[in-house]
């Protein structure tokens, strides 16, 4: 099986129309065609069905289709480990990551990049939830940036930063008037069993900061009326700015929707100790990374440690 047979049947299989494959191939029709035609003589038996108007894989296809995932993927990994040792100044960075961590941490360090690599073209897939299985499943993604409560065991990564989880009140809040000042907070800490009976509005728990908070209710043994279950983190963190009800967010998230704001609102620390997330740059475990990748994870660290240092809570 060679690299150019694998993409070529790869491609069949995804668009399920030699039309279709070969135009995103860049050849003609009649050509994908006739190779598809040799390569199934070549085997003695079809790869695809053809019904309904759609090619589908046979057992045999579908058997083929795994080896020549693999054989694209090695040859993608050559090509960019290539591209490394002889340019090193060109190449693709594909990165998975959830919407609102996209504008606090790939927004403010792309053109820095972009300055040391101009010729590097970015990709990013932008989820509203988890998408750390995207570099599982994905040969494409060359990093996968998240928050974590638990390091990941299948993939290799770096941490980023650790940040806290606080909570987010309108401006004027009843209860605000209960926070103190407590050692090992960053902000006003304030007893959650206070809301026990308050309104939430929650990220779902297979998000990072929604499982978060579905612990931390658990620990107080409390269950509050939560209004909206929601994906977005921005719009749970400018509704609780509103005073529909509280809700919890990485504090870097807080702190970007209320520049963009200004509107005046109330961060606080919750919990028995300090509740904490850890931001992630991971990739598949054992593949090579340019020295772009590389260096982009560095800038990424950088920029973390910066913005911690500079500390303030954004109230």
């Amino acid at each position: 099986m060679e690299l150019k047979e694998a993409r070529y049947i790869l491609a069949i299989a995804k668009h399920k129309s030699i039309g279709k494959a070969a135009e995103s191939l860049f050849i003609s029709q009649p050509s994908l065609s006739k190779y598809l035609k040799n390569l199934e003589d070549h085997l003695g038996a079809p790869l695809f069905n053809r019904r309904d108007g759609g090619y589908y894989p046979t057992y045999l296809g579908e058997r083929y289709l795994h080896y020549a995932k693999r054989i694209v993927a090695y040859g993608d990994e050559w090509n960019r480990e290539h591209d490394d040792i002889t340019h090193r100044e060109r190449g693709r960075l594909n990165i998975a990551i959830p919407l609102m961590l996209g504008s606090t941490l790939i927004q403010p360090t792309l053109m820095q990049f972009h300055n040391r690599y101009p010729y590097v073209t970015f990709n990013i897939k932008e989820e509203a939830s988890f998408v750390a299985e995207a570099s599982l499943k994905s040969h494409s993604i060359d990093l996968t940036i998240y928050n974590v409560h638990e390091f990941p065991k299948l993939l290799d990564y770096q941490v980023l930063r650790e940040e806290e989880i606080v909570l987010i009140l309108p401006s004027g809040h009843p209860l605000a008037q209960k926070a103190q000042v407590m050692p090992g907070f960053h902000h006003p800490w304030i007893d959650l069993e206070l809301f026990r009976d308050e309104n939430f509005i929650l990220l779902y728990p297979d998000q990072n900061t929604g499982g978060i908070a579905l612990n931390l209710f658990q620990e107080y043994g409390m269950n509050p009326p939560v209004l909206l279950h929601t994906r977005n983190s921005e719009m749970s963190i400018k509704l609780a700015m509103d005073g529909l009800g509280a809700a919890f967010a990485p504090e870097s998230y807080y702190r970007q929707v209320a520049s963009e704001r200004g509107r005046a609102s109330l961060c606080l620390s919750v919990g028995k100790r300090q509740v904490l997330t850890t931001t992630i740059a991971a990739w598949q475990k054992n593949r090579y990374q340019p020295q772009y990748v590389r260096d982009y994870i560095g800038i990424l660290r950088d920029f973390c440690a910066a913005s911690a240092s500079e500390g303030g809570s954004g109230e």
